[in-house]
């Protein structure tokens, strides 16, 4: 090949890689959809002499994220940070009384990033990683000798991902993240839930 193409290419080529190295931060904001075990909450009531039980859940909200990374390369990053995973609500209704539950998820993650630059401006990114989130738990009822849980627990589960990023200045992008984790809470005190994360937010890059 003529060294008079070769090297500009391979110019290029490292300039892009430097500027793609370096520390960045990520806030987003973030609209979550939970979805718990409302099967378990009502075997929960019907255990303890709930009968003609009706029951329903609900879990959308907006939450944030806030994340520090860092980019080794054009084609891969890590990231760190904290998520709060929202809350999933759960209400019934039995002869005689009313029962209501949360569940509240949030914690750390650590995730690897693969990206794959599209133009110069816009990429696109998958991501692996593991979230060690806190769920809180709680069910109440109205009605006398009825169930009620309270319990915190931590578990580590897995977090899947996609997404995009859009440089908007030299050091701003654009982000949009579609994440999934499920498993969250444990299945003898009030059963797990899983958790789809749409985000949109601004990253900083050092």
């Amino acid at each position: 090949m003529n060294l008079k193409f070769t090297l500009p290419l391979l110019f290029a080529t490292i300039s892009i890689n430097a500027l793609a190295e370096g520390a960045y931060v990520l806030g987003e904001v973030t609209r979550s959809s939970l979805s718990l075990d409302q099967s378990k909450f009502n075997s929960d009531l019907t255990a303890v002499g709930a009968t003609g039980l009706s029951s329903s859940d609900s879990g959308s909200g907006t939450q944030w994220r806030l994340q520090l990374g860092y980019k080794f390369s054009s084609n891969f990053a890590l990231e760190t940070g904290y998520i709060d995973l929202g809350t999933a609500n759960y209400r019934a209704s039995f002869a005689g009384g009313a029962a209501t539950a949360t569940e509240k998820a949030g914690g750390i993650d650590l995730a690897a990033l693969g990206m794959l630059p599209l133009t110069e401006t816009l990429s696109v990114f998958g991501k692996v990683g593991a979230v060690a989130a806190i769920v809180k738990t709680n069910l109440s009822s109205s009605a006398p000798a009825m169930a009620s849980i309270g319990d915190s627990s931590t578990k580590i589960r897995p977090l899947l991902g996609v997404g995009a990023t859009y440089s908007l200045q030299k050091n701003v992008d654009l982000r949009v993240d579609y994440d999934h984790v499920s498993g969250l809470g444990k299945s003898g005190q009030g059963g797990a839930m899983s958790d789809n994360m749409v985000s949109v937010g601004v990253a900083y890059n050092f």
